[in-house]
C-alpha cells in the first residue's frame, strides 16, 4: 500500500513539471501573440493542467493547499482573466503584459513553495538548526519498512488517523510525532504509517514531537 501510494505521488509530481512546461509556453505565447483561438485554446487547456498540482498536494492536507490554490488563481488570473480585460478593452497591451507576467511568476512560485513544503520541506529550514532536545539521540526512529516482522501479519494505518483536527493541522511544523508501537516508545514521521493498536503520546491534550525550526 505504501509503495502505491510513493508511486501515485510520484506521477503526480512528474505530471504537475509538465504541466508546469505547457502553462509556462502557454504564457510565452500569450504575451507575443493574442488571438481568439489562441485565447479559445487557453481558456481550455489552462484549467486542466492545474488538476495535477493540486493533486499533488491534497493528499497532505496541511497549509501547503492554501499556498497552491492561491498560485494556481494567479496562474489562471494571468492567462484567463486579464486576456479577457485586454480583449474587450479594460486595460492596455503594455500593462496587460507587466500585470500577466507578474501573476504568472507569483504564481508559480506559490506552486513550486507549495510543493517542496510537500515533498521537500527540509529545503524550508536551516540546514544547522538547533535542536528543541535530544528526543532523537534516546529514542529509536520508527521506519516501517525497516520493522517487516512486526508489520508484515499487521494492518498499516497512516499517522495522520490517530490524531483529532487540531493535531493535523499543526503537523506540518513537526519533523517527528513520539508514538509508542508494541510497548516502545518511537518518533514517527508525519508521512509514516504506523500498525493498528499503536498509541501516540499526548501532553496536556496535544501530541509531543519534535518540532521543525525556522
Amino acid at each position: 500500500m505504501r509503495e502505491i501510494l510513493m508511486i501515485s505521488q510520484r506521477r503526480l509530481l512528474e505530471l504537475s513539471m509538465l504541466s508546469i512546461i505547457v502553462l509556462t509556453l502557454l504564457e510565452i505565447v500569450l504575451l507575443t501573440n493574442i488571438s481568439p483561438s489562441i485565447l479559445w485554446l487557453v481558456y481550455i487547456i489552462a484549467p486542466m493542467l492545474t488538476v495535477p498540482m493540486l493533486l499533488a498536494v491534497v493528499w497532505k492536507r496541511s497549509f501547503a493547499i492554501v499556498t497552491m490554490v492561491i498560485g494556481l488563481l494567479c496562474i489562471l488570473g494571468s492567462m484567463m482573466l486579464l486576456p479577457h480585460m485586454l480583449s474587450i478593452g479594460s486595460i492596455s497591451k503594455d500593462r496587460f503584459d507587466m500585470a500577466s507576467l507578474r501573476a504568472f511568476i507569483l504564481g508559480i512560485a506559490m506552486v513550486a513553495i507549495s510543493m517542496i513544503m510537500v515533498y521537500k520541506p527540509e529545503m524550508l529550514y536551516a540546514r544547522n538548526r538547533p535542536r528543541e532536545d535530544n528526543a532523537e539521540d534516546s529514542i529509536k526512529v520508527w521506519n516501517w519498512s525497516s520493522s517487516s516482522n512486526m508489520t508484515s501479519s499487521r494492518l498499516l494505518i497512516p499517522l495522520r488517523k490517530l490524531l483529532d483536527d487540531r493535531e493535523n493541522m499543526l503537523l506540518p511544523v513537526y519533523r517527528y510525532v513520539l508514538v509508542i508501537i508494541d510497548g516502545v516508545t518511537y518518533l514517527v514521521s508525519p508521512d509514516d504509517y504506523v500498525p493498528v493498536g499503536s498509541m501516540v503520546v499526548r501532553r496536556n491534550g496535544m501530541f509531543v514531537g519534535v518540532r521543525k525550526v525556522l
